[in-house]
């Protein structure tokens, strides 16, 4: 009777805890990242001090850079918006003498060309209009996990200490069978947190450095939303190359210029190889050199990962991957 009632206990606190257990998991991983910095605060200002100093750092790091992102975003679609209009009114191609602008001059003229035109604009403004109602539904939701999320860091941060003592006082830390186990953890958070921030830091810089060598203004500022964009998955650093590589193509057009046109082209081709490759091929082998785990399981637990959970899987699925091969290779090779 008594196990079935922990059992009862156990579901209901699981069903209770669920839907924060991304927030939850993402607390405790950032406060093991900044317990060192903690450690070195400790021991000038209190735990509590320490812990509500960098919890509000963090709060910061969020909120700072997605808002001059978003207000970036806003500015540059106003522009675009504005440019369009004007084209629209003088006529679209009206001065545009470019070979391409002829053939979408005589495209243009086809009733059925112009009705595929205005049906995908219209499709297009739906989709904008729904991802917007979704994010703005989503929002108190987003609020609530940023909440948690915070606060797991601060009393992590805070108990950790306390939390740690009492973890190796229940295990005993049978050192001869848990101490191997627990040193490849740690380099195995290590080299996925390595791996994963290092990888967007190159993207970032190679991203700013085609945007100088093309002529893209504020190159500085744009890969500096490369490397935070690098670290969310499903956007990535094309969420900006693409768009500026396509622009500089169409500009050239407009303007009849050949030059932009094979600079949007080059633009395109350089990002492609040297920074969205890095992704795919670099990532997975950089983090499981550092945590001495073989690439491919790496690769397999990001894909896997962000299949099962999502944003947070590209440390999730690496992180149980690579736990797995070594509670596989401890205890099962050995014996």
């Amino acid at each position: 009777m008594p196990l079935i009632i922990l059992g009862i206990l156990f579901i209901l606190s699981f069903l209770i805890v669920q839907p924060f257990l991304k927030a939850l998991f993402l607390g405790g991983f950032v406060a093991y990242l900044l317990f060192p910095l903690h450690q070195k605060l400790e021991k000038k200002i209190s735990p509590t001090w320490s812990s509500l100093i960098l919890s509000l750092v963090v709060l910061l790091l969020i909120i700072l850079p997605g808002f001059f992102f978003i207000k970036s975003l806003i500015q540059e679609t106003y522009v675009i918006f504005i440019l369009v209009k004007q084209k629209l009114a003088m006529g679209l191609f009206s001065n545009c003498q470019h070979s391409i602008c002829e053939s979408m001059k005589t495209a243009i003229q086809n009733p059925e060309f112009s009705y595929q035109i205005q049906e995908g604009v219209k499709s297009i403004t739906n989709w904008v209009i729904s991802a917007s109602s979704g994010v703005l539904a989503s929002l108190p939701r987003m609020i609530i996990n940023l909440i948690v999320f915070l606060f797991t860091l601060f009393y992590f941060l805070k108990e950790g200490e306390n939390l740690l003592k009492k973890i190796r006082k229940y295990l005993r830390l049978q050192k001869k069978r848990y101490a191997n186990t627990l040193e490849r953890l740690g380099g195995i958070i290590h080299g996925i947190t390595f791996g994963y921030f290092v990888v967007a830091l190159v993207q970032g810089a190679l991203g700013a450095l085609g945007f100088f060598i093309f002529g893209i203004s504020s190159p500085l500022f744009w890969g500096v939303i490369m490397t935070l964009l690098a670290l969310i998955p499903y956007l990535g650093t094309g969420f900006v190359w693409v768009p500026a590589s396509a622009i500089l193509i169409l500009e050239g057009i407009f303007n009849n210029s050949n030059s932009s046109i094979v600079k949007g082209i080059l633009l395109f081709v350089y990002c492609l190889i040297f920074v969205a490759t890095l992704d795919n091929f670099i990532r997975p082998k950089l983090m499981g050199n550092i945590a001495k785990i073989h690439p491919l399981i790496m690769l397999v637990g990001i894909f896997g990962g962000l299949y099962f959970f999502g944003v947070l899987g590209v440390i999730i699925g690496p992180l149980i991957l690579a736990f797995t091969s070594i509670v596989i290779e401890n205890y099962l090779v050995k014996k």
